[in-house]
């Protein structure tokens, strides 16, 4: 089975010293994916080729579709264009009745749940602060696309020993965290029992969706919003941002910083 191409080679003029010369670069590739569900337009996608059902299915459970894979009786991937039926017709209907939709942190359209669709986080899991460390190496380690072309978001999902259990990575930090939760519902992981990690922004409509998971520790290489901060700590869900390794590589503009000392915030 041939591999699924992810990015291609393009030809650019690159400038160092003072000079430009020409150049060959990575580039990912970007694909649409219309999701259409009991025969209606739902949205259009534009995401990394790969995983498209684990995305679709993380996509309707994000957006309080479904509750499980148990909502829907098919999904097929045709043509480049995602067709799901639900079981019932009048949970899609409800789930829409229940949100609003606004564009989001990322620019794309996403549903706001209200206050009344979050649920207590229910878990007995320990996560220790170098297992976290250890996962956000983990991920980085995989994260081979972004090393190609630095133009992807990378999400994870680990058990408390740091064991990876799906690395992800696209276009969107939305994108790979909608990918490892369709994972996770295809496998029936439970994510009481899980923690994870992402290379992206924590804000609302993110830390929403990890809620809605039951996942209990969600850790992040960059920065949270007050917001985000606000509907993880009605959830019980513990947010770590800034979470950077001794060692690591930060890329600033035309720089590379390197992460003398280990630090996160919790």
């Amino acid at each position: 089975i041939r591999p699924i191409a992810v990015s291609k080679t393009i030809d650019c003029w690159k400038l160092a010293d003072g000079r430009f010369s020409p150049a060959k670069v990575g580039v990912v590739i970007e694909r649409e994916l219309p999701v259409y569900v009991n025969g209606a337009r739902l949205a259009t996608a534009s995401l990394a080729p790969g995983m498209e059902k684990e995305f679709v299915l993380g996509y309707l459970f994000g957006q309080g579709f479904i509750e499980s894979v148990d909502d829907i009786t098919s999904l097929e991937i045709e043509t480049g264009v995602a067709k799901v039926t639900l079981k019932d017709n009048r949970k899609a209907s409800a789930g829409a009745g229940q949100t609003s939709y606004r564009i989001v942190s990322g620019g794309g359209r996403s549903a706001y749940l209200s206050d009344a669709a979050f649920r207590p986080i229910k878990s007995d899991i320990v996560v220790s602060k170098t297992n976290i460390f250890h996962a956000m190496d983990t991920l980085f380690k995989a994260a081979g696309l972004y090393g190609e072309t630095e133009g992807v978001h990378a999400a994870g999902l680990f058990n408390a020993s740091a064991e990876p259990l799906c690395l992800v990575e696209d276009i969107g930090r939305h994108n790979s965290l909608d990918k490892v939760i369709g994972y996770a519902l295809i496998n029936k992981i439970d994510c009481s029992e899980r923690f994870l990690i992402s290379t992206g922004r924590l804000a609302s409509e993110m830390v929403t969706k990890v809620c809605r998971c039951g996942i209990p520790v969600v850790a992040t290489k960059t920065a949270i919003t007050d917001k985000g901060l606000e509907i993880g700590k009605k959830c019980g869900l513990t947010v770590i941002g800034f979470v950077r390794d001794a060692g690591t590589r930060i890329n600033t503009d035309m720089d590379v910083r390197v992460i003398k000392e280990a630090g996160m915030k919790i």
